[in-house]
C-alpha cells in the first residue's frame, strides 16, 4: 500500500506558499504521494503547477476537483497544463460535491450526479486522449478541438462511494478516491464493487485511495474530541452519513486513526487487507503542542513507507 498525505481535510491548509512546501517536503520524506482537496481556497491545480517545477518524484492528486465548478473542456484543459509541468505525476480526482454545497452556494441545481459524472468523464477522458472531442449528452455537450502540441496520459478518480458512481469508476475511470470510509466498508463495499466493474469490462483492479484522519497520540480522549471539532460537519452531508451508517458509527470522528505507534500502525494495515491500495493521511493534531503532536504522526507514517 502507498503512503500519501493528504491537506485541506481539517480546512485550510495555509497559504500559497504553504502548500507548496508541504510538497515539497513530503516528497523529502519520502512519501509516495500529496493529495489536496480542492475547496474554497486557493486553486489547487494551480497551486500544483507552482509545485511540479520544485519537484521531480512525487506524485500530486486533487482529492477532489468538484464538476459543478468547471465546464469538462476546461477541467480537461487545465489538467493537460498541470500534467505538461508535473511530467506525468498528476492524478485529477473528480467528485460531484455534495447537494447542499452545490444548491445553496453555487445556486445551481444537483440533478442526476451518476449521469452527470459519466457525461463529464466522457469528455475529458476524450479530450485529453485524442485533443478533440464531438459529444451531444443528456446533460453536457461539447464539439471542440485544443491546439494543445502535446499532451500526457490523465490518470482520474472519482469520488466514488454508491453503487453507481463506483460502477463508473471500475468501468471508466482510474480508481477511486474516498473520505469519511472506514476499514470494513471499504473491504466489503468499496473494493468490490469496484473491482467487478472493471473486471466486467476486462479491466485489471483500479486504484482505491483512503483519505484518512490520522494522529498519534496516548490521549485517546481529546484525540475524539478534537477530530469531533474538525471532522463533524462531514457526518451532515448525505454521501458521508451513508458510508458511516454502514461502517456502524455515529460520528465522523470514529473514522479517525487514533492510538500510540503500535495501534494506528494495526489500524492502516486493516485499510491494506481492505483492499485499499494507497493512504492519503491527513494529520491532525492534539494536545497543547500542535508541532509535537503532528511530528509524531508524521514519524510514524514515514517509518511504515514501503512497509504495508
Amino acid at each position: 500500500m502507498r503512503m500519501g498525505l493528504f491537506i485541506g481535510g481539517i480546512g485550510s491548509a495555509g497559504s500559497l506558499e504553504s502548500q507548496i512546501t508541504q510538497i515539497l517536503e513530503a516528497e523529502k520524506d519520502g512519501f509516495h504521494s500529496l493529495w489536496a482537496a480542492h475547496i474554497m481556497d486557493v486553486d489547487i491545480m494551480s497551486m500544483m503547477c507552482l509545485a511540479a517545477e520544485k519537484t521531480s518524484r512525487i506524485e500530486m492528486g486533487t482529492a477532489v476537483t468538484p464538476t459543478f465548478l468547471r465546464h469538462p473542456v476546461a477541467m480537461a484543459q487545465q489538467a493537460l497544463t498541470v500534467q505538461s509541468i508535473a511530467g506525468g505525476r498528476f492524478t485529477l480526482g473528480l467528485g460531484v460535491s455534495h447537494k447542499p454545497v452545490v444548491e445553496d452556494r453555487l445556486g445551481m441545481e444537483f440533478h442526476r450526479p451518476a449521469r452527470h459524472m459519466k457525461e463529464y468523464l466522457d469528455i475529458v477522458r476524450t479530450l485529453s486522449r485524442d485533443g478533440m472531442v464531438d459529444y451531444k449528452g443528456q446533460i453536457f455537450s461539447a464539439n471542440t478541438q485544443f491546439t494543445i502540441a502535446k499532451r500526457s496520459y490523465i490518470p482520474v478518480l472519482l469520488a466514488a462511494l454508491g453503487p453507481r458512481m463506483l460502477k463508473t469508476a471500475g468501468e471508466t475511470a482510474d480508481g477511486t478516491i474516498t473520505w469519511m470510509t472506514g476499514a470494513q466498508t471499504l473491504k466489503n463495499h468499496i473494493a468490490p464493487t469496484i473491482n467487478r466493474a472493471a473486471e466486467a469490462v476486462g479491466r485489471d483492479n483500479p486504484r482505491v485511495v483512503a483519505a484518512v484522519p490520522v494522529t498519534v497520540t496516548d490521549d485517546r480522549t481529546a484525540a475524539y474530541r478534537q477530530a469531533n471539532d474538525y471532522f463533524g460537519r462531514y457526518g451532515q452531508l448525505p454521501s458521508y452519513r451513508a458510508m458511516l451508517d454502514r461502517e456502524g458509527v455515529e460520528s465522523p470522528a470514529e473514522m479517525a486513526l487514533v492510538g500510540d505507534e503500535e495501534e494506528v500502525e494495526e489500524q492502516l494495515r486493516a485499510y491494506a487487507e481492505a483492499g485499499v491500495t494507497d493512504i492519503a493521511a491527513q494529520i491532525y493534531p492534539v494536545g497543547s503542542d500542535a508541532d509535537e503532536s503532528i511530528a509524531r504522526t508524521r514519524n510514524l507514517l514515514r517509518s511504515l513507507i514501503g512497509k504495508l
